[in-house]
């Protein structure tokens, strides 16, 4: 028998090798995106996932329920280290009750650990925590969650950058980082809005 924590642990695992927010997972699983979102954040402490949902997760991401001990795989090639990582929130920890008051109002919110600094000019560092309202409206110079699909590989690569219709740029000296994307929703989309920002006293890349 599994446990809840063994659960989160497959889901976060999912998220990270796929580089899907918690939303389209549960989109493409066919699930009520508050259902994974209830669950991770722990709304639903001590409540499991029935086998049936844990079943469609594994069929539309291709990885097993407990498979390499639930480790990420490396990226494929062709993406570059992760830019951001999705945030397993721990039921009834002091993070819980931040990340709660400051998504009221928001029903379908993810939050991430940033890892790049590819927004270091516009004051986001990595070791930030940021959290995402899924399929707001971005207006533009938002701060916005995206993805880049490449469809050779059928993979994607979660990003975060200022939203300035129709591109996405970076806020960094880094050259590696300078490439506009233009927003088509084919290769690149928008998946939501950065609403607010959490951050260590020492951000810390190394620090989840």
């Amino acid at each position: 028998m599994t446990t809840s924590a063994d659960q989160r642990c497959y889901i976060v695992s999912v998220m990270q090798r796929t580089g899907w927010s918690q939303s389209e997972l549960a989109l493409r699983a066919g699930l009520d995106p508050s259902t994974l979102s209830r669950f991770l954040t722990g709304d639903r402490e001590g409540h499991s996932l029935r086998p049936a949902t844990i079943r469609k997760i594994e069929s539309v991401s291709g990885i097993g329920f407990g498979s390499s001990k639930n480790e990420p795989e490396p990226r494929s090639q062709g993406f570059a280290e992760a830019e951001a990582e999705p945030l397993p929130v721990i039921p009834a920890s002091p993070l819980s009750a931040i990340v709660e008051a400051l998504t009221r109002g928001h029903r379908n919110v993810d939050p991430w650990t940033l890892r790049s600094r590819a927004l270091e000019s516009a004051g986001f560092l990595p070791g930030d925590i940021v959290i995402v309202a899924l399929g707001e409206t971005p207006l533009s110079g938002d701060v916005v969650c995206a993805q880049l699909y490449d469809w050779s590989t059928g993979k994607a690569e979660t990003v975060f950058r200022i939203f300035q219709p129709p591109y996405l740029v970076a806020a960094s000296p880094d050259p590696a980082f300078m490439r506009p994307q233009v927003v088509d929703d084919a290769k690149v989309q928008i998946k939501g809005v950065v609403i607010n920002t959490i951050r260590n006293r020492q951000s810390n890349p190394d620090i989840t």
